[in-house]
Formats: C-alpha cells, sequence, structure tokens
C-alpha cells in the first residue's frame, strides 16, 4: 500500500471531470507510470537486499525473485483496481479483488490436497499464487483494453498531479501502516505472544466494520469527484457521512447490551472477560477510524492530501507518547486506550476542519460526546445511565438526520 504510491486513486480522482479522451489519457498514463515506478521499487529493495547479504548471510531467502515478483504485481494490481472503481466497474473490481486477495491465498492449498508430493514446496505454492494474482491483473487490464479505455497517449498533467499528491499520498498510506502495525509489534515484544492473541483476536473482529467504509468511499470518491457544485458535494459527503455514522452507530448501540454473550458464542472456550473488554474499546476504535476515514476521502478529492498527512503527524506524536507510556507500564489495555485516543484525536481535528461541510456540525459533536459515553457506561456496566444516554443520542438522531439527502444518495 506505500510503494505503490496512490498512483491510481489519485487518477481515478482526476478522472472524473474531463471528457472521455483525456480520461483515457490518465489511465494509460497512470498504468504506464505504475509499472515504472513498480519496477524501480524492486530494483531499489533488491539492491540494498544485495548489500544486507554481503554483510550477513542470514537475509538469504529461499527464492528471492518470488518476493519482488509478489511486490510488483501487487503494485499493478492496486492501480488498476483503484481505476476500476474510478470508472464505476465495482463488479470489475471485486470479482478482480476475489481473485488477487482470496483466490491466490486459498486455491494452492488445494493443490497440496490433489498431490502432496510434487505441491509440499513452500516455493511452488507461491508461485501458483503469483500466477493467479497476474490473471486476477489480466482480467482488468483486458477489460480496459476492450472498453478502449487505454490509447497509449501520455498526459504530463497527470505526470505533474503524481509528482504533487504522490508524496502526501504515500505518507499517509505509511502512517496508516504504523497506526495499524506498530502497537502489535510492541506488544509481541514487550509483552508476549499470549497477549498478542489477547489483543489481536477483538481488534480483527472489529476491525470488520472497514469492509462497509471501504464499500461506500468506493462509490464515494468517483461521484464527489465528478461534483460540478458545492451545493451537490455538500449533499454527497453529508449524505455519506452521515448515513455511516448513524447507521452504524445505531447498529452498535443497539447490539451494545448483548456483545458479551455473542463474542463468548462467537469464541466458545477463547473468550475471556478481558477479551470482551478489549472488544467493546476496538468497536469505538474501528468506528470512529472508518468515520475518519471519509473525511479524509472527501479531503483527498479536493485536493487537501497534504492536510491530511499534516493533521495525522500532529496525531502520530500523541501515538507515540502513549505507546511508550504503554510500554513502560506494560498493560494491554494501555495499548488499546492509546489507539482509541488517537482515532478520536485524528477525528476531532478532522472533522472540525470540514465544519463548514457538515450539516449542524454542533450537533454532531454532542453526539459524539454521548457516543463515547455510552460505550464506557456500557463497559462499566452502568446500564441505566447506559439507556438514558443511548435515548438522548436517539432523539438527536431523529432530530438531526438528513433525510432528504441520504433518500437521494442511496434511494434513487
Amino acid at each position: 500500500m506505500i510503494t505503490n504510491f496512490n498512483l491510481g486513486k489519485i487518477a481515478s480522482i482526476k478522472m472524473q471531470r474531463v471528457i472521455k479522451k483525456t480520461k483515457n489519457s490518465i489511465i494509460s498514463t497512470t498504468i504506464f507510470t505504475s509499472i515504472i515506478s513498480s519496477t524501480l521499487v524492486c530494483l531499489f529493495f533488491y539492491s540494498i537486499y544485495l548489500i544486507l547479504i554481503n554483510f550477513n548471510y542470514n537475509f538469504t531467502f529461499n527464492n528471492i525473485k518470488i518476493l519482488f515478483y509478489a511486490l510488483f504485481f501487487s503494485n499493478i494490481y492496486v492501480t488498476l483496481e483503484n481505476i476500476s472503481k474510478g470508472l464505476k466497474y465495482y463488479f470489475l473490481s471485486s470479482f478482480g479483488n476475489l481473485i488477487f486477495y482470496s483466490f491466490s491465498l486459498s486455491l494452492p492449498a488445494l493443490f497440496i490436497l490433489l498431490d502432496f508430493n510434487n505441491y509440499q514446496d513452500v516455493n511452488t505454492l507461491f508461485s501458483i499464487s503469483i500466477c493467479i494474482k497476474i490473471f486476477g491483473i489480466l482480467l482488468i487490464l483486458l477489460t480496459l483494453i476492450y472498453k478502449k479505455f487505454i490509447n497509449f497517449n501520455f498526459s504530463l498533467p497527470i505526470l505533474k498531479d503524481f509528482f504533487v499528491y504522490v508524496k502526501w499520498q504515500t505518507l499517509s498510506s505509511a502512517y496508516v501502516q504504523i497506526f495499524d502495525f506498530f502497537d502489535k509489534y510492541l506488544i509481541k515484544i514487550f509483552l508476549g505472544a499470549a497477549s498478542l492473541s489477547l489483543y489481536s483476536i477483538p481488534q480483527q473482529i472489529a476491525g470488520k466494520l472497514s469492509v462497509i467504509s471501504d464499500g461506500l468511499i468506493s462509490v464515494f470518491i468517483p461521484k464527489i469527484s465528478s461534483s460540478k457544485n458545492k451545493k451537490k458535494s455538500f449533499e454527497i459527503l453529508n449524505s455519506n457521512f452521515y448515513g455511516f455514522f448513524y447507521i452504524i452507530g445505531f447498529f452498535l448501540i443497539l447490539i451494545n447490551p448483548f456483545i458479551d454473550e455473542l463474542l463468548i458464542w462467537w469464541l466458545k472456550a477463547s473468550a475471556s472477560l478481558s477479551m470482551v473488554y478489549l472488544f467493546k474499546i476496538f468497536l469505538m476504535i474501528s468506528f470512529y477510524i472508518c468515520t475518519t476515514h471519509i473525511i479524509s476521502t472527501f479531503l483527498d478529492t479536493q485536493n487537501l492530501s497534504k492536510k491530511n498527512s499534516e493533521i495525522e503527524t500532529f496525531v502520530l506524536i500523541f501515538f507515540i507518547i502513549g505507546l511508550i507510556i504503554s510500554v513502560y507500564y506494560k498493560n494491554i489495555n494501555y495499548f488499546a486506550y492509546t489507539m482509541l485516543i488517537r482515532s478520536l484525536i485524528a477525528f476531532f481535528i478532522k472533522a472540525f476542519y470540514i465544519k463548514k461541510n457538515l450539516f449542524n456540525f454542533h450537533i454532531l459533536i454532542l453526539q459524539n460526546i454521548l457516543f463515547i459515553l455510552i460505550f464506557f457506561l456500557s463497559i462499566y456496566k452502568n446500564f441505566i445511565l447506559f439507556y438514558f444516554f443511548s435515548s438522548l443520542f436517539l432523539i438527536l438522531i431523529f432530530y438531526n438526520f438528513p433525510r432528504e439527502a441520504i433518500k437521494k444518495e442511496f434511494l434513487q
């Protein structure tokens, strides 16, 4: 996600307000640039690899070619997938995603069942996986050629845009990787594998909320990018933002009293009170990460990727301080609260930055305070106040729900 440089995402935004000929040039330029940049990235890392093995042979991989083939094709695929979404070919991108990520990881296992002796070498299985990934890439690429979206005319303006926005988009992607994984590395090192399992399982389950927000954003990017006036942009942003915030927020409050039983039923003997406690915190974290992602995407479509990076840099300072405190006290709950504080700071800063674009911003802030209180009250089993604040939250939903904008966006 970092070495792809978000070329496809930039292109999917830029192609929305141009004629088909220019759009085709943008697509051709993006694919060509992605191939060149991916090649250079692989050569760069391969050079580093050669330097490392000269100093320490323990860095040697059994089949280094597979690693760099995988990196190269993954970069190309991410570009093509974003272009497909930009063209509103959602079935194509979904089917390509199924092949590239799901089939390429699961189908090689069938070869073990069919003929264990010939396919017991892990490198052979990796090679099969890469072949399946290449098929997913060819499916999208040949579709674009068949639909005549590739004309091999290269666009200098889009190349300039790449140089302007790539650094900020890539920096944001790097921050996402730090925020998503660095805490788990530290837990593994300082608290051990058992603590990592206790921490990761509820985090992964709660993280499934991103499936909904990612699907929403796939449609949101081309619609908001192609909007020709501020009023239309305002309606698209608010319908998507409030649609996710209210519908998912209402659902999370609705299931909150039953979360303990649901998690115990799902995990059976693996469930514990600590895991239930962490799961509720991670539900809040995931909810705010997804909501913030919608705002971040809006900023990207308004050519404000630099502002996204500046905010994330500021948030990173608090994140590192929280991790240092967590490591010092060696408390797994502190890591979870660090993630929560990080997600809340990012959300409130970005929401405040676009407050003029959000419907009834002050009510939104009040509702977020209520939402956070509701979850903490459920965590600490104060159900009287939980139901009281939940009722207030629902009343404000009824008052502040942008019905017409959401109807227009999702029910047309």
